[in-house]
């Protein structure tokens, strides 16, 4: 990953609470660790509504992890793919990697190193970008485009793209079983929101930002 384009996004991309994964979360984790933490407010909304003790966040830009150094207790900084090869086996009940998969060089060892380092009925829960949008699509078939952007499917620090065979299938190792998945919901009387609605959700896909993806440790 290149650390400048990171520190050249804006400061709302590191500092929200990703309450899309509560659906997917357990009652209670002992200890949770995130991939990419930002400033650490999905970990701080986790403990102080007692659905984890134990905090760690991992995150590559050091404004970003200063600040989460306040609100998580462990704040691992620099870069994920290398970090996490220190961590010891079978240490965390849940892990959450939120939007970083399609940001590194080799997701695949990624997901097979949080297999590694989460205990036996562990979670991964994972968000991924949609590739296979009507966006995209049109951009590409009809315009001839491919064009990067500074935020979204074309970020242009992504290095890898999914659609939603691909994503799930990037979770499920010898290790980890997909056990768990949704659509990411829509920002509420959005445009996707009301087509969806009026066309039965029979291009829900198509209009799907994201997938929410949990996998359980065998």
């Amino acid at each position: 990953m290149i650390i400048q384009n990171y520190n050249q996004k804006e400061e709302t991309y590191f500092n929200n609470a990703r309450l899309d994964i509560l659906p997917l979360l357990p009652e209670y984790s002992e200890s949770v660790l995130e991939i990419g933490c930002g400033n650490g407010a999905t970990l701080k909304y986790l403990k102080d509504r007692g659905k984890c003790k134990v905090t760690t966040g991992i995150e590559l830009t050091e404004p970003a992890a200063s600040e989460a150094k306040q609100h998580i207790d462990i704040t691992l900084i620099g870069d994920a793919e290398k970090i996490i090869n220190t961590l010891d086996s079978d240490s965390y009940d849940t892990v959450l990697c939120l939007d970083i998969l399609e940001h590194l060089v080799e997701p695949w060892l990624m997901v097979e190193q949080i297999s590694r380092v989460l205990k036996k009925d562990g979670l991964a829960i994972a968000s991924i970008p949609n590739l296979r949008t009507f966006r995209v699509i049109s951009n590409l078939a009809i315009s001839g485009k491919f064009d990067y952007a500074d935020t979204g499917i074309m970020d242009k620090t992504h290095l890898r793209f999914f659609t939603r065979t691909s994503a799930l299938e990037l979770l499920k190792t010898d290790a980890l079983e997909v056990d768990h998945w949704i659509h990411s919901p829509f920002a509420a009387m959005s445009k996707s929101a009301i087509f969806n609605t009026i066309t039965f959700g029979i291009f829900r896909d198509l209009l799907t930002e994201q997938y929410l993806i949990r996998a359980v440790k065998k």
